[in-house]
């Protein structure tokens, strides 16, 4: 690569190359009965300096939440209540002092719900495992 004068040069940057292997942790949340779930994801990754996380499993029960679906073809805001997770996905980004980010759930029982979490309450044993590289 060369620059013409005139051209924009940018600061010198020192990189390196990583040779050792880099593997994803896994943290494992367990709520008590009451707590905010996304404002306990938000806690957990302000204290272990997470900048991003994946939610990977979940197990339990969601003892309120407002869950935002679509049904057919209209978008509805449900608000569940005792209501079991099958499974969770999701990206969290932690920037700027602010969680940026959404859970979707997928809920148990005889017609599951899928959709994204607005606000949730967790039921006492409530569990998520979020992974991240270190």
């Amino acid at each position: 690569m060369h620059f013409r004068e005139g051209d924009f040069m940018a600061a010198p940057m020192s990189s390196r190359i990583v040779t050792e292997k880099l593997s994803r942790k896994i943290l494992t949340l367990v709520f008590d009965a009451g707590d905010d779930v996304v404002g306990g994801i938000k806690k957990t990754m302000q204290e272990n300096d997470i900048r991003e996380c994946r939610v990977d499993d979940v197990s339990g029960v969601l003892s309120e939440a407002i869950i935002n679906t679509f049904e057919g073809n209209s978008y509805k805001k449900l608000d569940l209540k005792n209501k079991g997770v099958m499974r969770a996905s999701g990206t969290f980004k932690f920037s700027g002092g602010d969680l940026w980010g959404t859970l979707h759930v997928f809920t148990e029982g005889r017609k599951p719900i899928s959709g994204s979490v607005s606000t949730a309450k967790a039921a006492d044993g409530f569990t998520l495992k979020l992974s991240f590289m270190p």
